[in-house]
């Protein structure tokens, strides 16, 4: 399989532009355009850019995760569960909520996403030179996952959350259908409502499901794309469907959860547990989850990102695995995750267990049994880390377990704002940012603001 992970590096340069580079294509790179969107071959390797793009750092490659967690922890180290000790100026701001609108971080979030779904929509707008239509379908299916995924992640961080029951006419962000050939041409438009943005999501997905083969080597398979839309209806708090979604993963996917807690993490391959993960090597790039979370040693920067004991004082049971998952740098004491510490590993994006904690919770909520009780599911999972099993649950216990298994995952920010939670800055109650504070929601970044004439400013950052 490893062979396979070389592919992922060949990068979808001739097509797409970043936004930070002035675009100058010269005769020879029009050509190439050309010949690359005429041939089968160069369609294939478009599709194998966007995923190179989406193991971009910026992205699925690390800092979306990071930021995920950082955004949901605050500033004052009395009562945080991870504390920010690293110099990055950018994450600061999202660890204190003082972002700005020019955060280079939020804004190569927004930029990569962005890049992904151009990406995906040249593949399916130039499919026809694909000979084979199994192929065909399979790589429309392909970009219609990584779609998808990436506009998930933008109206999750920048915009105003999903709430169930309401309209959702708040602003999300730009949806665009199709691909830009001409980053010349005026780009200017308004963003889409959250509702619209859902409502694209679920039919990229459900798409991708249809058109996805059950065993895709590393790349999105079809249990992948439903793994995804249990994680997308649990955001739009639809249980039924987020139920459903999961309990076929864990009964039709032939994954299984590792051995031991720590066998999930640290492997340069996909095992058993794994339903996506963003492949990384040498030659494509660092993992930079590892970069923020690890020591020095384990290809870190020491620890940008440390473990307090109010997260550990979460575990009723000294035994937990997870309470134990960790370790000391000795260069300066700080208690790091034990999570990352392969720098060259793979950065897992949807993990089994994921989808029993899914199942437990919505199980829960409709007082259903689909696939098992939510007792047994979660204890499955407490079991596997060697944790007390629980004669009885809570919904709050539910939440926890999540929260213990899941963290520092990249979950924080998402799961408090669809469990409508607050960030009790002083640790007392006297000051909290609620689940809808806009300083929860990245900025539009200040590169689309200076260019699009028509797009709106989120609140709390300016016109």
């Amino acid at each position: 399989m490893k062979s396979y992970k070389y592919i992922l590096f060949i990068l979808f340069t001739t097509l797409l532009v970043s936004c930070e580079k002035e675009l100058e294509i010269d005769p020879k790179q029009n050509q190439d355009a050309d010949v690359t969107l005429s041939t089968e071959t160069g369609i294939t390797n478009i599709l194998n850019g966007a995923y190179a793009l989406a193991a971009d750092a910026d992205v699925y490659g690390g800092r979306s995760l990071v930021a995920g967690d950082l955004m949901a922890q605050t500033g004052l180290t009395s009562t945080t569960d991870f504390r920010w000790r690293g110099t990055y100026a950018d994450f600061r701001q999202m660890y204190t909520k003082t972002i700005v609108v020019d955060n280079v971080f939020a804004r190569q979030i927004y930029a990569r996403n962005y890049e992904i779904i151009n990406a995906a929509n040249t593949v399916i707008e130039n499919i026809d030179k694909v000979a084979d239509p199994d192929k065909r379908t399979r790589m429309v299916a392909e970009a219609n996952f990584l779609k998808g995924l990436a506009y998930f992640d933008l109206v999750r961080f920048f915009a105003l959350p999903y709430e169930a029951g309401k309209q959702n006419t708040q602003l999300g962000v730009i949806i665009r259908p199709n691909a830009i050939y001409d980053f010349t041409a005026d780009l200017s438009k308004e963003r889409s409502s959250v509702e619209e943005v859902y409502t694209l999501i679920l039919q990229y997905l459900n798409d991708a499901y249809d058109g996805l083969p059950e065993e895709n080597s590393f790349y999105a398979d079809k249990y992948a794309a439903k793994a995804l839309l249990a994680r997308v209806y649990l955001q739009q708090q639809n249980y039924p469907a987020a139920r459903d979604a999961a309990n076929e993963v864990i009964e039709n996917s032939g994954r299984a959860l590792s051995t031991t807690y720590a066998n999930a993490f640290n492997h340069d391959e996909n095992q058993i547990e794994d339903i996506f993960a963003i492949q990384i090597t040498k030659q494509t790039g660092e993992n930079e989850i590892v970069v923020m979370y690890a020591s020095e040693g384990n290809g870190g920067r020491g620890g940008d990102i440390e473990i307090r004991g109010t997260y550990l004082n979460k575990f009723t049971d000294p035994d937990d695995a997870r309470a134990n998952f960790n370790y000391v740098n000795d260069d300066n004491g700080r208690l790091l995750t034990s999570k990352y510490t392969n720098q060259y590993g793979n950065v897992g994006i949807i993990r089994l267990a994921e989808m029993y904690l899914i199942r437990a919770e919505t199980n829960f909520r409709l007082n259903t049994a689909v696939g098992d009780t939510a007792l047994n599911d979660i204890n499955l999972i407490r079991t596997r880390a060697n944790a007390e099993n629980f004669t009885a649950l809570t919904l709050a216990t539910i939440l926890r377990e999540r929260e213990l298994e899941l963290a520092m995952e990249g979950f924080a920010i998402h799961d408090l704002k669809r469990t409508k939670a607050s960030i009790d800055v002083n640790g007392d109650g006297s000051e909290l940012i609620p689940y809808d504070d806009p300083a929860l929601v990245f900025p539009i970044p200040l590169r689309e603001m200076d260019t699009n004439n028509k797009i709106t400013q989120n609140p709390g950052y300016g016109s």
